[in-house]
């Protein structure tokens, strides 16, 4: 059956290749930007039904082998709009949510029926929630393993109950539109916090129930469910860097200090960036791995790869600052400026650019604008700080958690050369 290149599920290294290629179409149309569009849940879905025999159903039982396949299914022959969340919301971190005044303060089981259950609480962070068709719920109940929060299951939105607590958004203020905010107008996405409001959910919609312990498999070893997002990351990162390298070099040509060695640097740094995310994404399809129903990532470059990137991302904005200086402020109003023919000859003559002429140099600082400086901007620059978690935890858990089964083979290395050295006489 045809249905989006984001439901295809890879058993081969060339079908990961075929598989990352359409994603990069799709992130290339989008430069980068736009990161809970549909794909990002499809291939997630997909993971989910690769692994509903040896993962699911061993766990957790026939019954939620079966609904994994049909809600891959569903969503696959229908080309379904999926939102999650998966972050309990930030009430006190120093206590785990059982311990907080409202144990339901975060998504949990409040009744059983033969029929499914009642959940009640929040989560955050449902970007697209506000749009998407349907819901996974897929808590990190590593946090807390109170059996009431180990739930995972997948409902539609307008499900009685369900609501979206949209933050306010960041489109164009009235009067301006593409010309001034020529990305926001285009890529803004919505965010939100999720609830639910004693929501039924039937035993058919899901997958994970009562098992915390599983959580471990789930996210490391059997599914390796975090390889598979750090993969489609960095498949987003790779195009946004290209986009920003791009305007970076247009940039800095347009104004004349493409020649200046400091900052030449600075754009070689973001080729390098970029150079490293392209190769991430060749190694861990070279390095992948060969699993009964799928070909997955190499979870070590995966994971490395996007854990870099909640440094490099920010970075490159800082660049993108830095390279223009004080340039990137007195760009005028919008585009009704042009529209005057008085003011228009004067910035004709003054706003054009050793490169550009004045509209053209107006577009390109505007789109530069909009990266660094609006609050769309900024919002992207705290998501790719911010979106797999702490960077700081992160980092640590290459070492923790990432590595911990090659620890010592590397280990090894030194304790073989310190072998060889001679000990002193006795």
């Amino acid at each position: 059956q045809e249905t989006s290149i984001t439901f295809f599920r890879p058993k081969s290294k060339e079908d990961l290749r075929r598989l990352r290629e359409g994603l990069v179409k799709i992130y290339d149309y989008y430069h980068g930007y736009f990161g809970r569009s549909p794909d990002y849940l499809n291939v997630w879905t997909t993971v989910f039904y690769a692994h509903a025999e040896d993962y699911f159903g061993k766990a957790f039982g026939s019954k939620m082998m079966e609904n994994v396949i049909n809600i891959y299914k569903e969503a696959a022959s229908k080309d379904l709009y999926y939102t999650h969340a998966i972050v309990a919301p930030m009430y006190d971190r120093s206590r785990p949510p059982s311990q907080w005044e409202d144990p339901y303060i975060q998504i949990g089981v409040v009744k059983e029926t033969s029929e499914g259950v009642v959940v009640r609480g929040s989560a955050m962070l449902s970007t697209s929630g506000p749009y998407a068709e349907m819901l996974w719920y897929l808590p990190n109940i590593k946090r807390d393993t109170d059996p009431r929060y180990a739930i995972f299951f997948s409902i539609p939105t307008r499900t009685k109950g369900v609501k979206f607590l949209a933050r306010r958004g960041f489109h164009p203020k009235e009067g301006m539109g593409e010309f001034e905010y020529p990305l926001t107008s285009r890529f803004e996405e919505s965010d939100a916090i999720l609830v639910l409001d004693d929501v039924f959910v039937p035993w058919d919609r899901i997958i994970f129930y009562k098992k915390p312990e599983e959580i471990e498999d789930f996210m490391w070893h059997k599914v390796q469910l975090r390889t598979w997002f750090n993969w489609h990351f960095v498949v987003q990162h790779y195009s946004r860097m290209k986009f920003y390298a791009g305007l970076a070099m247009a940039v800095a040509e347009a104004v004349g200090i493409n020649n200046f060695i400091n900052v030449q640097e600075k754009l070689g740094e973001i080729l390098i960036y970029l150079a490293l995310n392209e190769g991430a994404l060749y190694g861990a399809e070279e390095a992948g791995e060969s699993l009964p129903n799928i070909y997955r990532p190499n979870p070590y470059i995966s994971i490395a790869a996007s854990n870099f990137n909640m440094y490099a991302l920010p970075r490159i904005h800082e660049l993108l600052r830095l390279i223009p200086g004080g340039s990137t402020i007195p760009v005028p109003a919008g585009i009704k400026d042009f529209e005057n023919p008085e003011e228009r000859k004067l910035l004709e003559k003054y706003l054009a650019s050793k490169g550009l002429d004045a509209l053209e140099r107006v577009k390109l600082f505007n789109i530069l604008w909009d990266v660094i400086g609006s609050e769309s901007g900024i919002r992207y620059e705290q998501y790719d700080r911010f979106s797999r978690g702490d960077p700081t935890i992160r980092w640590a858990q290459m070492y923790s958690e990432v590595y911990k089964e090659k620890k010592q083979q590397y280990i090894k290395i030194v304790k073989d050369i310190m072998d060889q050295m001679p000990n002193p006489k006795r």
